[in-house]
């Protein structure tokens, strides 16, 4: 398997940025794993301030807050998202996600290039 194809499914099958990464684009590879954790935070908090939410409106008696109780209030309050935020940042993780497998697999393409030496291809090269 060359670079390329070994970066790009770092990408795909551990986590956006991995690709970068092991190509040793550092920066690169941060910025986009960073853009995934923001997003993926985002939508942690969006959960969490509608269970805060709906505690407020009902809040759990003592001793019956069962393990039934606590997945229906988490039901609740996915239920409670704005779709449409909720929408553009999965449509944004997809995104970042494809560009940075794309990009991974140009940047292996370019080491590839870089590394083979003149003297490789003039000797691949068919003769004139």
């Amino acid at each position: 398997m060359n670079l390329a194809t070994k970066a790009a499914w770092f990408n795909v099958f551990l986590f956006p940025g991995w690709g970068q990464i092991y190509l040793k684009r550092y920066k690169r590879g941060l910025l986009i794993i960073a853009g995934i954790v923001a997003c993926v935070l985002s939508i942690f908090w969006s959960i969490i301030q509608a269970v805060i939410d709906i505690f407020k409106i009902n809040p759990l008696r003592k001793g019956i807050a069962t393990f039934n109780a606590v997945i229906q209030l988490l039901i609740d309050a996915v239920k409670s998202l704005n779709l449409l935020y909720l929408s553009l940042i999965l449509f944004f993780m997809m995104l970042l996600w494809i560009l940075s497998i794309i990009d991974a697999y140009m940047l292996g393409k370019e080491e590839m290039a870089k590394s083979s030496s003149p003297a490789d291809q003039e000797s691949v090269s068919p003769p004139v």
